[in-house]
């Protein structure tokens, strides 16, 4: 297993040569070629080069996976599904705090009786 520096800068070397979406590589298959038992390194450092400025976006439609947007239709499409999965998140984190009221609100009224 490559160190944090090295794994870095050759997950780097790798996204750049899959530009646009048609080149997408999965999470797994760039864990393999790096020696990484999961994908969880590999999330963790494009999430840095995001931030460092590398728009590296991901597709769970075919082709699934990682790229390096090569267009901005493809920087608007992926930024758009982030905002429909914050909106998705959101719905869902009011439905489970509204569920859990009314689960522990019923289980507290049955333990007063």
């Amino acid at each position: 297993m490559p160190d944090k520096s090295s794994l870095k800068h050759q997950l780097r070397e790798i996204l750049l040569k899959h530009q646009g979406r048609a080149r997408a590589i999965t999470g797994q298959e760039l864990a393999q070629m790096l020696g990484e038992p999961n994908d969880r390194s590999i999330r963790l450092a494009i999430r840095k080069f995001i931030t460092g400025g590398l728009p590296i976006a991901s597709s769970n439609e075919a082709p699934a996976g990682y790229f390096l947007v090569a267009t901005w239709e493809e920087a608007r499409r992926y930024a758009d599904s982030i905002k429909g999965r914050l909106i998705e998140d959101a719905i869902r984190r009011r439905d489970f705090n509204r569920s859990a009221a009314l689960y522990l609100k019923a289980a507290e009224q049955g333990r007063l009786v």
